[in-house]
């Protein structure tokens, strides 16, 4: 069966999308304007992402591969209610489900029954977290040491890989804002192979009352 949680071959068996980094403002000799660019940049990230407790929105994701002319493409939700919970569920072409509620998961289909496990005793899930979290979980000041960062026009961060395992299977990650609001609009993260995975975001909400019920049960249909 085909697996619905394609983004980047890390993930395994899942998908998405999103979390960046902050750097300390301190000014040396040498300094770049560069540099400095991007330090301001990333604190106005960080200040907007510690203002959502809650985050919610449609997306429709595309899967360019190599070895095809055309991309496959997904449409789908994403909620996350911060600090540990998170529904990832694709609505087409094949509908499934990923939850994260603190320790426990849980994954389902519409041709199977939910499957639950627990992170602490299932390391490649809880690989997977660990690696949702570092995206989606609104965390700037972890990137730092993992990744280089750059400012590309007015509002997109660029996150390259800094050591040789990560950029084994994953290039680089581009993430364009909403200038105004600061919220993710477009992510792209392209693999050594050439494969890419594009997620365009539509209307997001935030900070929003969620029902436990998005991170309990692992249907198909909300």
């Amino acid at each position: 069966m085909t697996n619905m949680f394609q983004i980047p071959r890390f993930f395994h068996s899942c998908s998405i999308v999103l979390v960046f980094a902050f750097v300390s403002l301190c000014v040396t000799p040498g300094y770049s304007s560069e540099q400095e660019e991007l330090e301001t940049f990333l604190l106005k990230l960080q200040r907007a992402s510690d203002q959502v407790a809650s985050f919610s929105s449609d997306f429709v994701q595309e899967k360019h591969l190599s070895l095809f002319a055309q991309p496959v493409n997904f449409t789908g939700r994403i909620v996350i209610l911060r600090p540990d919970r998170l529904r990832w569920q694709f609505y087409s072409p094949i509908p499934s489900v990923l939850l994260f509620n603190g320790n426990n998961g849980t994954r389902c289909n519409d041709q199977q029954q939910p499957e639950h496990f627990q992170l602490s005793s299932d390391p490649i899930m809880k690989t997977v977290a660990e690696q949702l979290w570092l995206w989606l979980g609104g965390d700037y000041n972890r990137l730092n040491t993992l990744y280089t960062l750059q400012k590309e026009g007015d509002a997109t961060l660029v996150i390259l890989p800094k050591d040789s395992a990560t950029a084994e299977y994953i290039s680089s990650v581009s993430i364009s804002f909403d200038s105004t609001s600061l919220q993710p609009q477009q992510v792209e993260i392209t693999e050594p192979g050439g494969d890419l995975t594009r997620i365009i975001f539509g209307t997001t909400t935030l900070n929003t009352t969620l029902s436990e019920n998005l991170f309990s049960q692992c249907t198909t249909h909300e």
